[in-house]
């Protein structure tokens, strides 16, 4: 039926094999939600690892895109005030954050889970 060169053999194998780890990626994402907080966000020629909001430093959170000192200095003082942020939701809710700057930024955010103490 099919007879397939050595080279195109390759090149389908190769084929099924990205898409069989992208949907083996998808799946693990959607099945542990977790894991995103993991993968880092590339942009354009830049590779921004997912901040820690509850950890992360003036200096940090100006590095990333569409954060600037003074957004920065309210999540800092936010979080001196009412304590660790426990979704990035919490967010909105501080003065000078709106929603669709809200929605450029926090995919380059994540919150570390909580180590249990055994």
């Amino acid at each position: 039926m099919f007879h397939l060169t050595s080279q195109e053999k390759k090149v389908l194998l190769i084929f099924l094999s990205v898409v069989l780890a992208g949907s083996v990626f998808h799946y693990a994402l959607q099945k542990y939600p977790f894991l995103s907080n993991i993968v880092s966000v590339i942009e354009g020629n830049h590779l921004y690892p997912k901040v820690d909001i509850n950890r992360a430093t003036q200096e940090e959170l100006v590095a990333l895109p569409f954060i600037g000192d003074s957004s920065a200095q309210q999540i800092i003082r936010y979080r001196q005030d009412h304590g660790p942020l426990t979704s990035l939701e919490e967010l909105k809710s501080i003065k000078g954050i709106k929603s669709k700057n809200f929605q450029r930024f926090a995919p380059y955010l994540k919150i570390s889970q909580k180590r249990k103490v055994p």
